[in-house]
């Protein structure tokens, strides 16, 4: 009887142990505790890390950041952008097979009256390499962007037009360099077709491109009102327009919103996260999943909940073959959830996060785990950001303890500081303007287009700083470097080894980027 109260007693406090240990590794992370702070984005890094992006106050604010986290959550560097005296907002990002990071949105730094479209690039290090503004009247923005196959980047604008009804959703595309490749506009020829709104972009197979949207289309049945469909336009690589798709175009009791779509795995498929809109039923719209092929058929739509819930359903992504994960709302006062449903809409698990209103931006991470960034109104009604990382049941995912190998395509330790988004190219119309430049030009390269040798000429007099004057390729590895004096002077650079073909030259003070020049070897 001893022994059995004995082994009765151990295998409690093992069971306690346990319980507690789990419960100190529960996946959830919190940033920006004392400040208000909304979180806009989450992506995985090629390190295995993750990016979030999110900005500082919940209304127009001054600063918005970056931060890239360990595996587990913790931060690692962040980057905050902007200045003390106009607004900006970053919402969306991406990174290139080079580790080079895409951010888009909008600022108000060019004009007092108004809001401009942004895009910003950042290298592998974090170090802003370029930025552009499209210059226009009225308030647009960019909200979404999609890395093509060459390492540029396309970005989706809206409201490019003062004129009603004109030029509501438009693409760019910018070479790795920065360099404005084309800009189109998708004026529908269907007179129906009014105030468009876009949220999302998705690479198609051929490199073409799908944007996710909405419009309001006349009702093909007295009183001929304009109701809320769900909306696809599909461009060709060169953002040539293909064809595009008002869902439920020929009934007047059905519509909705689209919100975002994903290629699936087989490559034949789009499947998109709706609001599904039926008139019939007392709150309208419902969470669906919208099946599509690549030529724009509607296959199927699949409601998650009773017609009569109110909800809809945020960024769907899959998980495997046949699952998906989203943020999905239904019924009456009800909270956002994390959900895993399969490619017919049937739910399989469900939880909820947070006791919250707002819906979570997700992401996959490489092993199948599950993200949900999402935020939260706090007592002082100012807002809290939560990350949460969950496994394909939703529960609670464990912590990571080996070793991963963060930021290997920097050849330094990355440092936390602040972007200003200035010195950036202006884009009116479909022309670039230069803007006069502030850096501080202190380092010359020549001859350039050059052979076997270049001279670097610089002026360090002024500096008291260690210095350091990197070479690098067009995949960001380090060729060559050394730490110049502090003195005006010159140095011959052999460049017999290397290959021909487009290099960097990169000044940097204290670890602070000064300058950058693009070299060009020729054999």
């Amino acid at each position: 009887m001893a022994m059995f109260l004995f082994r009765m007693l151990i295998t409690l406090l093992l069971t306690v142990n346990t319980a507690s240990l789990f419960s100190q590794s529960r996946w959830v992370m919190q940033y920006y505790e004392d400040e208000d702070a909304v979180g806009k984005y989450v992506s995985e890094s090629y390190d295995k890390g993750y990016f979030l992006v999110g900005k500082h106050g919940h209304n127009y604010s001054n600063y918005t950041w970056l931060i890239k986290t360990d595996i587990n959550g913790e931060k690692l560097w962040e980057k905050t952008f902007g200045d003390p005296t106009t607004s900006i907002s970053l919402v969306e990002m991406d990174y290139n097979i080079l580790g080079e990071i895409y951010l888009v949105g909008l600022t108000g730094y060019y004009n007092e009256e108004s809001y401009d479209p942004l895009i910003m690039k950042l290298n592998a290090c974090g170090e802003k390499q370029w930025c552009r503004v499209f210059i226009e009247d009225g308030i647009n923005y960019s909200n979404a962007l999609v890395i093509t196959p060459d390492g540029g980047v396309v970005i989706l604008l809206m409201y490019m037009s003062t004129i009603p009804y004109t030029d509501r959703i438009c693409l760019a595309k910018f070479d790795i360099e920065g360099n404005l490749q084309w800009k189109h506009c998708y004026n529908s020829p269907d007179s129906s077709i009014s105030n468009q709104d876009a949220w999302n972009l998705t690479l198609a197979p051929n490199g073409g491109i799908l944007i996710t949207a909405m419009c309001g289309y006349r009702d093909p049945t007295p009183p001929h009102m304009s109701r809320p469909k769900p909306y696809y336009i599909m461009t060709d690589s060169l953002g040539i327009f293909k064809w595009e798709k008002v869902v439920h175009i020929d009934v007047s009791d059905k519509g909705g919103e689209a919100w975002s779509t994903v290629l699936s795995p087989d490559s034949n498929y789009f499947y998109s996260s709706i609001s599904h809109y039926y008139r019939s039923t007392p709150y309208g719209n419902t969470p669906a999943l919208l099946k599509m092929d690549l030529n724009g058929n509607v296959i199927d739509i699949f409601d998650l909940a009773p017609l009569g819930d109110y909800g809809k359903m945020f960024e769907a992504k899959f998980v495997t073959d046949t699952n998906i994960m989203a943020s999905a709302v239904w019924g009456n006062s009800a909270k956002p959830k994390a959900v895993i449903i399969d490619t017919v809409g049937s739910i399989i698990h469900q939880t909820n996060l947070l006791d919250n209103e707002w819906m979570a931006f997700t992401e996959v991470s490489f092993d199948g785990k599950l993200l949900y960034f999402t935020n939260i109104n706090d007592s002082n009604e100012n807002f809290d950001t939560y990350l949460f990382k969950l496994n394909q049941q939703l529960e609670s995912d464990t912590l990571y303890t080996q070793l991963f190998n963060y930021d290997s395509l920097c050849t330094y330790q990355i440092v936390s500081d602040t972007i200003v988004q200035d010195n950036c190219g202006l884009i009116v119309g479909d022309r670039e303007i230069k803007e006069e430049t502030t850096l501080t030009d202190i380092l010359h390269v020549f001859p350039n287009p050059t052979g076997d040798y270049c001279i670097i000429e610089y002026d360090l007099s002024k500096f008291d700083h260690k210095a350091n004057i990197v070479i690098t390729d067009l995949y960001g590895r380090n060729i060559f470097s050394f730490n110049p004096e502090n003195t005006r002077t010159q140095k011959t650079v052999s460049l017999a080894n290397f290959p021909a073909g487009v290099y960097f030259f990169t000044l940097s003070i204290n670890n602070s980027l000064k300058e950058s020049h693009k070299l060009i070897i020729t054999k």
